[in-house]
């Protein structure tokens, strides 16, 4: 089945990428693939990006990347570099970074361009980055009194709650099981799976370059051509010897 695009290509924003050495022609030139993944709001597979440091020097950084929309409508562009382990630009007491490597969703305050914001926070298991998104974006209120009305059934106060933190719970529809919870990967920052918690905790960890050992992923090569291939060796991170002001800016999901 297609990819139902979230954005269209007028959304896409060129200067961004071409700061992260992708030009418009190379970004048009993705397989198809990669580029209805990036243009459905989901986290794409692993690319090969190119950043130059403040003194000029060019660096490869293995990354993925994510479109989001704001509640205002501004489309902003999020980078996941490939770290070592997971860096933060927030303060995470002990118990919430061990939450976050188990692949658990934490509620968090977070104060952003001077303003305290409620957000939900994961880890991309492969990337090590954090991915966040403001919790009034997800409209779980909403989502949620749609999921009701579409299957017919009605969640308890308990149930909704969980769901507002970010815990994943698990529903009988009809004679069918099915556990739904957030998901920052996806676009709408919510998933639905047919199956039970032990199908949700499956399904979070197949995901599509994690079924390719090797860090594969895109790599751009002569005449704007993107071919799938080893884009970081497991045991020697070539962009953690190098470390700049200009690449910690791409430490967790930034906005560019």
């Amino acid at each position: 089945m297609a990819m139902q695009n979230r954005f269209l290509e007028r959304d896409i924003p060129y200067g961004k990428l071409a700061k992260l050495g992708i030009s418009k022609e190379e970004t048009l030139s993705m397989p198809k693939d990669l580029l209805e993944t990036f243009l459905s709001g989901k986290v794409t597979p692993l690319i090969q990006a190119h950043v130059k440091s403040q003194n000029g020097t060019m660096y490869e950084i293995p990354l993925k990347l994510q479109l989001i929309q704001d509640r205002a409508g501004n489309i902003k562009l999020m980078t996941y570099p490939v770290r070592k382990d997971m860096v933060s630009d927030i303060a995470l007491n002990d118990d919430e970074q061990e939450r976050l490597r188990k692949g658990d969703t934490i509620r968090k305050e977070i104060k952003e361009d001077g303003v305290r914001r409620m957000q939900f926070i994961q880890m991309d298991n492969e990337t090590k980055s954090l991915i966040k998104r403001n919790v009034s974006n997800l409209r779980l209120p909403e989502q949620i009194a749609q999921m009701e009305k579409i299957n017919d059934i009605q969640l308890g106060v308990n149930q909704k709650e969980a769901i507002k933190e970010g815990k994943p719970i698990e529903l009988e529809v009809g004679h069918e099981k099915v556990s739904v919870g957030v998901d920052l990967k996806e676009p709408q920052g919510f998933k639905v799976v047919k199956g039970d918690m032990n199908e949700w905790d499956r399904q979070q960890k197949i995901k599509f370059d994690m079924t390719n050992e090797g860090f594969m992923g895109y790599v751009l090569t002569d005449q704007n051509r993107w071919q799938y291939q080893q884009v970081v060796d497991k045991l020697q991170h070539k962009e953690l010897k190098h470390e700049t002001k200009e690449e910690q800016k791409l430490t967790t999901g930034i906005k560019l």
